[in-house]
């Protein structure tokens, strides 16, 4: 194994090469332009055009430059300086030893689709014969009290059917602090000692044994290193907007994974999941702080991930990118609402780094251009906007037709002109045909339906692209703007089935259609011969929510944008499946009911406490009392959790709900019961495999 003294040298002449084609790119580009610029545009318009126009010029040169690296390092058979290649195959009689914990932090997920994944994850495991190394932690944060209670009910039936040697543990907060962040940071603080490495999933992670196994592998094959990350590809997507998604990750990923890999090396970034983690550094390095400057700068840091890879770069560890391993994946927002509003949080997420950029010492210079990178992946949008709005203005006083929706300048029919928009199609086209390209020399093509279908599907997806940017240019300024003036930002689980209510897409699109009307509105008014030019941008916004819902939509049958899955689907997607796991409710019972009405349920669930005193124990007395006589509607979610967390008063409602008066709201929920018993309802409810869950509910008959 090389020491990190070898791969330092080849990191830095790497980065050298790609900031020189950058910079060399970003001059030529802004000379080019400079020549289609009007005359008489003042020097002050012109010069923050020139600016503004290079660092987007930059910005899309660095994806591309990525991907080219990534091409050259593929052809070549793969990066002779990663991880994977200098670590040899695991043989079936390398056992897996090293304690390790898989955690999988939620709050207020879809349980069902989300643990039926992680159980997915532990079945796969079994089939290695390794799983007694594998503890997996499922550490919620939710706060609903029927989301939560399905959790740990959902964690105690996965438990029972697990194989000798493998452990699931549940674990809920009672005071949410910091985020996800927050919750690994408790869950190291009371177990982690216990493990040498953590493998750290979102709640739509699906990992393979073998990515698991390969994985650990390769923290023990190299002690320097503090996180190896996978690169994630998508897969499980239902509608029309995760399966474009999906096709983008799964035939473009391939290339900017091996080009981000070969430039960052020992230095990469961590994303938060599908990675492993050594305990022990991570521990003593990378706790986070709560941020103590003005505005957006106070408080949590929202995204963690990078921030935690650049303390554990400056502890002296190394952060891999793994692109070679295969079997991580994740699943893609459903609907572009989710989407963006996923990225509102991680918008503020990474402006927050503007912060820790000024405040944290001897940050190695990779994880600063990554900090930076990421800043700018948000920034680009309202630069993008200052860029057309400027380049109309100097164009108010020509006639001459504008290059549509491109640039509003009077020469970009010359010479120049004709050369940069060739250069700017190249840098952003390119990675699409060199992803293609690559597929077809790999013989890849076949896992993609064909050339024909893949070279069909990449031009949909293009075209796709090309509509949702000038939405997401807008959006991304929106989320920018509230960031910076500190608007509060929820965190919430996230949609994942794709179903879209009524109405959603225009009250998330309102502002963006009143921003739309009125730009084309003064355009027209002040500028009509700009009217052509503008409307490339503006058409996709006034059309988005109409192309919102559509894309909402499941695709009928047939391979629509099809990914190498769909021919040959991969084992622990395959024991996900798509279907829920199911679970008993008798009579229609939320799982609240079921745990305040059943002694066993309550028996299962409840969790241990100290008898209160006091002022508390009468405040929750209190709670008894109006639950009893009012209903659950009459509490908020944090009250009825307050119930479920002690035995004594759910046991006091216990014995108030079954002798309930006939007014009472929870005699309607007894009758409920004992009719589906009976077989008297219109649709009875299925009833509880063990005999111990059935004898209570007959108690109701």
């Amino acid at each position: 194994m090389n020491s990190a003294a070898c791969w330092r040298p080849v990191a830095f002449r790497r980065r050298l090469l790609l900031i020189f084609l950058v910079a060399a790119q970003t001059l030529a580009g802004v000379y080019l332009f400079a020549q289609t610029v009007p005359e008489q545009a003042n020097g002050g318009t012109t010069a923050t055009l020139l600016t503004v126009f290079g660092l987007l010029f930059a910005w899309i040169g660095v994806g591309f430059w990525t991907a080219v690296f990534g091409f050259v390092a593929l052809r070549f058979g793969g990066d002779p300086w990663s991880l994977s290649r200098r670590v040899g195959r695991p043989t079936p009689e390398d056992a897996t030893v090293a304690p390790t914990a898989v955690v999988m932090p939620v709050c207020n997920e879809p349980v069902q689709r989300t643990l039926g994944g992680l159980k997915a994850i532990i079945r796969d495991l079994e089939r290695t014969g390794q799983q007694e190394s594998v503890d997996f932690y499922v550490l919620s944060d939710s706060r609903d009290p029927e989301i939560w209670l399905e959790e740990q009910a959902t964690c105690d039936r996965i438990s029972t059917e697990l194989a000798p040697g493998q452990q699931l543990f549940y674990r809920r907060r009672n005071i949410n602090l910091n985020y996800k962040s927050g919750n690994i940071a408790d869950f190291l603080r009371r177990w982690g000692r216990r493990y040498r490495y953590m493998v750290v999933l979102d709640a739509d992670s699906l990992l393979s044994a073998h990515c698991i196994t390969r994985l650990i592998q390769l923290m023990e094959a190299r002690p320097e290193a503090g996180i190896i990350q996978t690169t994630p590809r998508l897969a499980r997507a239902e509608t029309r907007f995760a399966r474009l998604q999906q096709f983008a990750n799964r035939c473009y990923g391939r290339l900017y994974g091996a080009g981000l890999a070969a430039i960052q090396l020992g230095e990469a970034t961590y994303w938060g999941h599908n990675a492993i983690i050594r305990v022990a550094p991570f521990m003593t390095h990378c706790g986070l702080r709560k941020l103590r400057g003005p505005g957006l700068f106070r408080g949590p840091v929202l995204s963690h991930d990078f921030i935690e890879a650049a303390l554990m770069g400056r502890a002296g560890y190394e952060v891999w990118l793994e692109p070679a391993i295969a079997g991580s994946f994740e699943e893609s927002p459903p609907t572009l609402e989710d989407d963006l509003i996923r990225d509102r949080r991680w918008c503020r997420g990474n402006l927050q780094h503007l912060w820790l950029l000024a405040t944290l010492g001897k940050i190695r210079l990779a994880h600063r251009m990554a900090l930076v990178t990421g800043i700018f992946s948000y920034l680009a949008s309202p630069l993008w906007l200052v860029f057309l709005g400027l380049s109309g203005y100097v164009a108010l006083d020509d006639s001459t037709p504008a290059l549509p929706g491109v640039m509003a300048t009077t020469d970009t029919g010359s010479g120049p002109g004709f050369l940069l928009v060739l250069v700017t199609s190249v840098l952003l086209f390119g990675p699409r045909l060199l992803a293609i390209t690559d597929h077809a020399l790999a013989k890849r093509t076949s896992r993609f339906g064909g050339l024909l279908r893949l070279s069909g599907n990449t031009l949909m997806e293009t075209l796709a692209a090309l509509a949702l940017a000038p939405i997401r240019m807008l959006i991304h300024t929106f989320h920018v703007g509230g960031a910076l003036s500190n608007l509060k930002v929820g965190w919430q689980g996230q949609n994942r089935s794709g179903a879209a209510k009524p109405g959603l897409s225009l009250r998330h699109f309102a502002l963006l259609l009143a921003s739309a009307v009125a730009a084309l509105s003064l355009i027209q008014w002040h500028a009509p011969s700009l009217t052509p030019w503008a409307l490339p941008v503006l058409a996709p916004v006034l059309f988005s929510p109409a192309l919102a819902w559509w894309l909402s939509r499941k695709p009928g049958e047939g391979q629509w944008l099809a990914v190498p899955e769909d021919y040959r689907t991969t084992t622990v997607i395959g024991l996900a499946g798509p279907a829920p796991l199911g679970h008993w409710t008798p009579g229609g019972l939320d799982w609240f009911e079921q745990m305040v009405l059943s002694p066993v349920s309550a028996r299962d669930h409840r969790r241990s406490a100290s008898p209160l005193r006091g002022k508390k124990a009468r405040a929750l007395a209190s709670l008894v009392d109006r639950c009893a006589t009012e209903g659950k509607q009459g509490l908020t979610h944090r009250e009825l959790s307050l119930i479920c967390n002690h035995p004594e008063a759910l046991a006091a409602l216990h014995w108030r709900v079954w002798h309930a008066s006939d007014e009472s709201p929870w005699r309607e929920t007894l009758t409920r019961m004992a009719q589906s018993v009976e077989g008297n309802s219109p649709i009875p409810a299925p009833l509880p495999r063990r005999q111990e869950q059935i004898a209570w509910v007959e108690v109701a008959s």
